[in-house]
């Protein structure tokens, strides 16, 4: 099967004991780097702080893709500002008011995107479209069971002209496939890749080739 779905890794699920080998193992074929920062407050998990994000990018030519799990996401804009980041996705649960934030990602030159918990409905925030370049769905919670991808998500997905739709949370390889048929460009995935025997033969398979298992 010919595919146009991209995988970007995220480096929250690879050994973080050695970062820049599992950076060499993984390869150059993917667009960008994932990385899910947790603050503790906005959900229960605590990822990276800014020091491991700055030794990361002396680690990696590639940009960023910013998964913003945090209740402030303004307080983390200016350091992000200098790590070549291609994406910052802030979360629609978190704030009142979001115009002024994605307005302020987009002044960096930065893609602006919105990130839903599988308790959202894209519905209730399509008045922010104009100001969003891609929309994150999530498909599993951060529940401390593995956080186990929710097929029922699927049914939320909703496509709009020119924006990227990632999907973030559980997907399994073999998923791709059925994720590009409703409508995803960008999947993220974590364990997937960085417990892979050959990560980036897989990465090279999926993003340069262009293929996939029916």
């Amino acid at each position: 099967m010919i595919s146009k779905i991209k995988v970007v890794p995220s480096i929250a699920s690879s050994n973080l004991i050695n970062v820049e080998r599992e950076l060499i193992r993984i390869g150059m074929s993917y667009d960008n780097l994932h990385i899910d920062i947790e603050d503790g407050n906005f959900i229960p998990n605590i990822s990276f702080g800014m020091s491991m994000i700055k030794s990361i990018r002396l680690a990696s030519d590639k940009p960023f893709s910013v998964h913003l799990m945090v209740s402030d996401p303004t307080k983390y804009l200016d350091d992000l500002s200098h790590m070549n980041c291609s994406h910052i996705f802030i979360h629609v649960e978190n704030q009142l008011y979001h115009r002024e934030i994605l307005y302020m990602i987009r002044s960096l030159k930065i893609k602006a995107g919105i990130a839903l918990n599988p308790v959202s409905n894209i519905m209730n925030f399509e008045y922010l479209l104009d100001d969003v370049d891609c929309i994150m769905y999530l498909t599993s919670e951060p529940d401390g069971r593995d956080q186990v991808f929710n097929k029922k998500i699927l049914d939320k997905i909703k496509i709009y002209p020119n924006k990227e739709i990632w999907i973030d949370g559980g997907v399994k390889i073999d998923m791709l496939p059925e994720l590009e048929k409703v409508g995803a460009t960008t999947v993220v995935l974590g364990r997937q890749i960085f417990g892979n025997d050959n990560p980036s033969e897989l990465l090279r398979n999926i993003n340069d080739l262009h293929t996939l298992e029916k």
